[in-house]
């Protein structure tokens, strides 16, 4: 069968846009269209969806793992999609939804450490897992499409099945026995704790990160002791001052 794109969308009932998007792998289709399109070339979804991918291949990126990306609506340029906490509950459903990653804040950062050819997101985090970066930041993070390349203990926005998005450092143990990460915590009271790659949507490594409030200095309790000591030295003075000679 062969067909033009805009005759093929014209068929599924499409715009030739968002075709286009999913042949790209700019955006992923919903499943309503998921299911005409496997009606009309006669194969089911099942195979559609996973074909004949081998853990391998979707570890590494190589299966029909669709990442969609927000585009600015005059130009067309991919931008930085903002995930707020508030969002981050309904990001696990709707990652691969054009409309709702459309409808996600978005920005230019027109920065040389943050270069146009990578795909950039920015996640707010909460929790005091990773002090001294405090709850309520933002990471900005690039996309990980070859999971392998994840790992040696850098910190990564990993977006799992059962926990949601989680920030943590990861130890990739994907070619040892264990066939998972180990996700670390910064803060020491937070025990580390095992993914394994079936429960792993994304992963995002992070970059850097913005935050509104100033971190706490190491030398801030010296300051108090200080602080304390130069009272007491005064108050001992006025003392001396008002015994009688």
């Amino acid at each position: 069968m062969s067909l033009t794109q805009q005759e093929l969308a014209d068929r599924l009932g499409l715009k030739r846009a968002a075709l286009g998007a999913y042949e790209e792998g700019r955006a992923e289709p919903r499943l309503i269209n998921v299911v005409a399109i496997s009606d009309f070339f006669g194969v089911s979804v099942d195979a559609l969806l996973k074909g004949s991918d081998t853990d391998e291949e979707r570890q590494r990126g190589k299966s029909m793992r669709i990442l969609t990306v927000p585009i600015g609506a005059t130009d067309s340029e991919e931008r930085v999609a903002v995930v707020p906490v508030k969002a981050a509950a309904g990001y696990l459903d709707g990652y691969g939804d054009p409309e709702f990653v459309q409808g996600l804040p978005t920005f230019d950062l027109p920065l040389p450490e943050v270069p146009s050819q990578l795909t950039h997101r920015l996640f707010q985090i909460e929790g005091e897992s990773m002090l001294p970066i405090q709850s309520g930041s933002y990471i900005l993070s690039t996309y990980e499409e070859d999971w392998h390349r994840a790992g040696g203990m850098r910190p990564y926005v990993i977006i799992t099945r059962n926990d949601g998005v989680v920030f943590k450092r990861i130890e990739n143990r994907l070619d040892s026995n264990h066939n998972d990460f180990w996700l670390i915590s910064d803060n020491p009271d937070y025990p580390p704790f095992s993914v394994r790659p079936e429960d792993v949507v994304e992963i995002w490594r992070a970059r850097g990160y913005l935050a509104f409030d100033w971190p706490t200095p190491a030398f801030s309790g010296m300051e108090r002791i200080q602080g304390t000591l130069d009272s007491l030295r005064a108050e001992i003075h006025a003392l001396k001052q008002d015994m009688p000679k």
